[in-house]
């Protein structure tokens, strides 16, 4: 017994208690303030935080479905979607959590947003969006278009809203979602050639303000616009060609991306980019999703139980691991 307590310590990164070692794939996060925090990922799994992310309690779900993404509006409601047409509900902070009934049952539900405690949206495959004005007592189908897969979804007002995904396609609301207009993304056939030709697949998308707006996706490709999405232009942010599965900002002029072994942070609005320390190094693992903890910084998860926190607001700073995991999950 004492010497597998000892095992246990030495394998734990310095400063972490036992309860901190994770080793699921985590997909989502969602901070509602500086302390009060919750990551989801593979079997359903759910952990809670109460001190800004330095250890982390297991929280259960009631299910085995990997869970892709979680919103909580205050440390106390908050909403989970996942596989299968999975949308869970907590009004206590996750002491106990409740399925909503979703009107796509055998759909993949790829992200969440809720710009109030009754107002929130998820993306999901077939171009769906979901809506609700009432907590999600009842979710109807917003809008649906052809029959790709929509990853990410954000809204920077009760009004303007981006969502992104397969191919590159993103679709913009000026009106809460009443109105969806298709901006950017293709899928075609060239019939000369017979090659098909594509957008870039879009993970994550970030909305800023009515005009501005970020997405990132495969091979290192990061878009912005400046115009409330009349026009979408190429970053340069010097990424490799890799998946950049995250983009997120303080609405203050820091942005970061990450995505496979790729963290780059620009403290000027995009103009620079350059790549944080992570203490210890993460060289061969996967961030899936980067997150603001209310204002105090940044927190980053990914492959294997990874959880790293930027040191304060400066996301440009040293970033530190506060978990066990897998190195080099996939």
């Amino acid at each position: 017994m004492f010497l597998g307590s000892v095992a246990l310590l030495l394998v734990l990164p310095m400063g972490a208690n036992a309860n901190t070692a994770i080793f699921d794939d985590l997909f989502g996060v969602s901070f509602p303030s500086a302390e009060s925090g919750w990551i989801c990922g593979r079997w359903g799994v759910m952990y809670h935080t109460a001190d800004g992310g330095k250890t982390w309690a297991p929280q259960d779900t009631g299910t085995d479905v990997t869970l892709l993404n979680a919103f909580f509006v205050d440390p106390q409601k908050g909403w989970a979607v996942g596989d299968t047409g999975t949308i869970l509900h907590t009004a206590n902070g996750g002491k106990t959590w409740k399925k909503q009934e979703c009107p796509v049952p055998s759909f993949y539900l790829m992200d969440v947003f809720f710009i109030s405690s009754t107002t929130g949206w998820i993306v999901t495959e077939r171009t769906h969006i979901l809506y609700t004005d009432n907590g999600g007592e009842t979710w109807q189908i917003q809008f649906h278009d052809q029959d790709y897969i929509l990853k990410s979804v954000s809204f920077s007002d009760p009004l303007n809203g981006w969502a992104v995904g397969e191919y590159g396609y993103t679709y913009h609301t000026r009106d809460g979602g009443v109105h969806w207009t298709h901006e950017a993304g293709y899928f075609r056939q060239n019939w000369e050639t017979g090659d098909i030709e594509a957008g870039n697949y879009l993970f994550s998308v970030i909305a800023e303000d009515a005009e501005k707006a970020w997405a990132a996706g495969i091979d290192g490709y990061v878009t912005r616009t400046l115009d409330g999405g009349q026009t979408w232009g190429k970053v340069d942010t010097g990424a490799p060609r890799t998946q950049l599965f995250s983009v997120v900002s303080d609405r203050s002029g820091a942005i970061v991306i990450a995505g496979k072994e790729t963290v780059l942070v620009s403290m000027d609005n995009g103009n620079t980019w350059t790549p944080p320390a992570f203490e210890p190094p993460n060289k061969y693992g996967w961030i899936y999703r980067i997150a603001r903890r209310g204002t105090s910084g940044f927190i980053a998860i990914g492959g294997g139980g990874m959880i790293y926190l930027s040191d304060g607001n400066n996301p440009s700073s040293t970033w530190h691991r506060v978990t066990n995991f897998r190195q080099g999950a996939k």
